[in-house]
């Protein structure tokens, strides 16, 4: 359903109920406001929410799913050089593993009663418009904790917590005193982004390799300003993504999710490819608001989103590195 169509009957069930009736000119001031909402939920001051420009979505199990079910193929066997008749051929074959996670139903509401519907109409301002966007970024901001975070609650684990993922700490800098980048030279952080971009590479042989380093930001602005050495205007982070370089990463981004997630509450780094045959956030269900229902005085909108939690099918293509 547009939003346009819920809001002109979400419009008509309250002319029915308050029996009231908005004019052509009323109606249409409710439909403007409504154009504007989505730049105004981006314009918000809130933390950005990166989930959806670093991680694969899926929407293809479809509303009503109750599990997310994918399974990871191992080709395995061997050939060789055999005589002519020969009974002893090597054998190869594909092993399936099944992999399963619940799908949960993540929910809010929000409403309006009859005299902020009768105040909005005497100052001609449409106050419900504000709370979808309230709604809506109750939605994005779960959905973006279960896709790093998780939720240990309902047994959904996120992508910093997954076991499977290699992790490596960050050796000491060169006076063997600190782990930390802001002690590090250019040279030394610049080996500990290969450690973590080579490591996938070298155990995978090859077959994987990282296109995406994700930071906390305090470690963003160190390479962000760090010049690559003394005489050079390129800094870390413009030598790390330049294409002949070797690193092979098109997106640096920081991430405020990340900050503490190390281990031992330390902050770490991770880099892993960015594809969808690699990783995916599974949700059966975009959010969707449901028709104003009718509460003593105040008209509640119930809304709801599908989500299965992140999804990830080669782990040794993604990598952290903790203590920096």
């Amino acid at each position: 359903m547009s939003r346009t169509k819920f809001v002109t009957d979400s419009l008509g069930a309250i002319e029915e109920k308050l029996g009231i009736k908005l004019d052509v000119g009323e109606t249409a001031f409710f439909e403007r406001q409504l154009e504007s909402v989505e730049t105004r939920l981006y314009q918000k001051k809130f933390r950005e929410l990166k989930y959806r420009s670093l991680i694969p979505i899926s929407n293809r199990d479809g509303e009503g799913a109750e599990n997310v079910t994918y399974y990871l193929y191992t080709k395995v066997g061997m050939a060789k050089v055999i005589a002519n008749p020969s009974d002893d051929l090597p054998r190869s074959d594909v092993f399936a593993q099944r992999n399963t996670q619940s799908v949960h139903v993540i929910g809010t509401s929000f409403g309006y009663s009859t005299q902020e519907l009768r105040a909005a109409r005497f100052a001609g301002v449409a106050l419900e418009l504000f709370k979808v966007d309230a709604a809506r970024r109750s939605i994005r901001e779960k959905e973006n904790d279960i896709t790093w975070i998780g939720d240990t609650n309902h047994g959904i684990t996120g992508l910093f917590a997954n076991a499977n993922i290699p992790t490596v700490q960050a050796p000491l800098n060169g006076g063997a005193a600190s782990r930390l980048w802001v002690d590090k030279t250019s040279d030394e952080i610049i080996s500990d982004v290969r450690l973590l971009t080579s490591g996938i590479r070298q155990v995978t042989n090859g077959v994987h390799e990282a296109n995406t380093l994700v930071l906390p930001i305090a470690q963003y602005d160190v390479i962000a300003n760090t010049p690559r050495s003394t005489i050079s205007d390129t800094t870390v982070l413009q030598f790390i993504t330049n294409p002949g370089n070797s690193f092979g990463l098109d997106k640096v981004e920081w991430l405020t999710d990340i900050t503490g997630q190390g281990t031992g509450a330390s902050d770490m780094a991770m880099a892993y490819e960015r594809d969808a045959e690699i990783l995916e956030l599974r949700i059966p269900m975009e959010m969707r608001t449901h028709p104003p229902q009718l509460r003593n005085l105040e008209f509640v909108i119930p809304v709801e989103a599908e989500n299965g939690g992140i999804v990830v099918r080669y782990p040794l293509a993604c990598r952290t590195l903790y203590d920096i």
